[in-house]
């Protein structure tokens, strides 16, 4: 079991890291809408579903990652003070809430 929640843990980092550069396209491309759209006056008709589906596949997989790293933005005014099983249990329900939903 711990070679496959090994397995698992290595290849959410890999789509994590790999989709990271997603950031760039993604900068890039919105950037040429704007210069596009505002200086040229000539709107390109595919920018905005290429930026929500790039945006979308980069949620996605980023988001096992950012767990993975503990990189996940916490509000832990509070969290920090707890003991440190009060903590694992505050995760676990917060991510039954709000990360198996999505």
């Amino acid at each position: 079991m711990t070679q496959f929640v090994y397995a698992i843990e290595s290849l959410s980092i890999w789509f994590g890291r790999a989709f990271g550069w997603c950031i760039l396209v993604l900068t890039f491309s919105v950037s040429y809408e704007v210069f596009v759209r505002y200086v040229l006056n000539a709107p390109t008709v595919w920018a905005f579903d290429m930026m929500i589906q790039m945006y979308g596949a980069l949620f996605l997989m980023a988001g096992p990652y950012a767990l993975a790293q503990d990189t996940h933005v916490r509000g832990d005014v509070l969290y920090r003070l707890f003991p440190v099983r009060w903590q694992a249990r505050v995760d676990f329900v917060l991510y039954l809430i709000f990360f198996f939903p999505g």
